[in-house]
């Protein structure tokens, strides 16, 4: 099992804070298991569904205005 990468996961949060929702709302809005978005996150889940989902993160973030 791989290390947890809790700042990732922190930053991530905070930019969901940051656009007046949550990490889990944004999840929930998307169909998406907060539980395994957040292991994606951490890095402790891998593979393609959670390579998807960090994807998806990752352009959710970078479209904020």
């Amino acid at each position: 099992m791989r290390t947890p990468n809790v700042q990732r996961n922190n930053q991530v949060r905070a930019a969901f804070v940051a656009r007046g929702t949550s990490f889990h709302a944004w999840c929930k809005s998307k169909g998406l298991d907060p539980h395994n978005a957040r292991k994606a996150v951490l890095g402790t889940w891998s593979g393609p569904k959670a390579s998807a989902i960090l994807r998806q993160i990752d352009e959710e973030i970078r479209s904020a205005p």
